[in-house]
């Protein structure tokens, strides 16, 4: 229940800031708007302010914000007391595209400022070193566990800001600071160049800081079957003592498939231990969530970070949507509808607040981006009629372009309804 409610809040959310970017562009452009709604079907509530009904309706799965001159049917007679000025198809096609485009650009900028938010309330992960590699530099400084501070007085938030701060054109003493068991110590490492990655390397193997204490259990995962819970701290695998991410993944060195492991956790002070026999030793901790170390960050580094985080999703989407295209990935594997991202937010708020708010900002960012194709019924269709009169010098008739639009809109509703189907096909599978 409280997935579902955290569903259908997040999504009115979500909606309401979208059609709020229509209603306030068309407002500000002199529009006569004549209904402000989130949900479909009977208003639960409403109130008329001056032109506009302000609704909120029962079904929550989308919204919209219904403009004079857009009817052609039997509410079209709603705007015979409308100015021809007020109606939106008299406006500029410029006008109509600024309106379209504003409730795509309050999910993106929506998604921009959660995201923000988030880092701003959490901070960033700290950056572990989780081994070192072959012949590496770091050989004799550098531990496993070990927690990267700063490289030559750069203060590294993220894996990636290594590479920034290592020359990549000649190799010279780097100054590393690494936090180890609570107290910082500062190394001298020459970078090596790694033919394969194709760069200078401080020959570690990196991952998120995190610390022996359990956070998430899946319910399907084996060592949840086997009893782990959430709260848990892990102090041994194997009668080998672990107390972060880093040595509870070096000590599945040596696991052999089908072998029996012994997990001792310590659970309000009283240890326990828990048997388990993966098939292979990455079984072991799948379904497994740890809490992260996380560093705090001041309004400006939050804001960078929020933003880049934000670049970041935007990067994998498209490179997600380009494996689709190629058919590196199915697109039933890769779109997902109401039911899985309700499962999803669920999951994310159970791991934490940035999990969650990290989550909302992808749904809201997706949003954006989903709506400017330009598909019927979607903005991005609008754009491209606005873009249609501009070329050929008068607009689509509205009888025409609400056809389309109907037609586009029913197989939105058929295509919902088919993920959902598969959706939920897959949580019971």
């Amino acid at each position: 229940m409280t997935t579902v409610l955290l569903f259908l809040a997040v999504l009115s959310f979500l909606i309401a800031i979208h059609e709020a970017g229509h209603l306030v562009s068309a407002k500000l452009a002199g529009v006569w708007v004549h209904e402000y709604s989130i949900g479909f079907g009977p208003s639960l509530v409403s109130k008329k302010i001056k032109e506009t009904t302000y609704s909120l309706k029962p079904i929550p799965f989308g919204g919209y914000v219904r403009m004079a001159g857009e009817d052609v049917g039997e509410d079209a007679d709603q705007d015979e007391k409308v100015p021809e000025d007020r109606k939106f198809y008299s406006q500029t096609p410029w006008t109509k595209m600024l309106i379209s485009v504003s409730g795509p650009a309050m999910n993106v900028i929506a998604a921009v400022l959660v995201m923000i938010i988030a880092v701003g309330l959490t901070g960033t992960p700290r950056v572990s070193i989780y081994g070192l590699m072959e012949n590496s530099p770091s050989e004799g400084k550098l531990m496993p566990g070990d927690q990267i501070v700063s490289i030559e007085g750069e203060r590294i938030d993220s894996i990636n800001e290594i590479d920034t701060v290592i020359p990549n054109d000649s190799s010279q003493n780097l100054r590393v600071v690494v936090s180890r068991a609570g107290e910082e110590k500062e190394f001298t490492v020459t970078p090596k160049y790694y033919e394969e990655q194709g760069k200078y390397m401080l020959g570690v193997q990196l991952g998120t800081a995190m610390t022996n204490e359990v956070t998430e259990v899946e319910d399907d995962s084996l060592l949840g079957e086997a009893g782990i819970k959430p709260g848990d701290r892990i102090v041994e695998i194997n009668g080998r003592p672990v107390t972060d991410g880093a040595s509870i993944v070096n000590a599945f060195d040596g696991l052999k498939e089908g072998e029996p492991v012994s997990v001792t956790v310590d659970r309000d002070g009283e240890t326990l231990n828990i048997s388990a026999e993966p098939e292979n030793p990455e079984e072991l901790f799948t379904g497994i969530f740890l809490d992260t170390l996380r560093n705090p960050v001041g309004p400006g580094a939050a804001i960078t970070r929020g933003v880049n985080q934000i670049k970041t999703i935007v990067v994998l989407t498209y490179q997600g949507i380009r494996m689709i295209i190629k058919g590196q990935i199915g697109a039933g594997e890769a779109v997902t509808g109401p039911v899985g991202i309700a499962n999803l937010l669920g999951q994310s708020a159970r791991r934490g607040i940035y999990s969650l708010f990290f989550m909302i900002s992808l749904i809201s960012l997706n949003l954006g981006i989903i709506n400017m194709v330009p598909f019927p019924a979607l903005d991005g269709s609008r754009i491209g009629y606005a873009t249609y009169e501009l070329i050929r010098g008068k607009p689509i008739p509205p009888e025409k372009e609400g056809l389309i639009n109907s037609i586009g809109f029913f197989i939105l509703i058929g295509l919902m309804i088919f993920i959902t189907y598969r959706d939920i096909i897959r949580f019971f599978t």
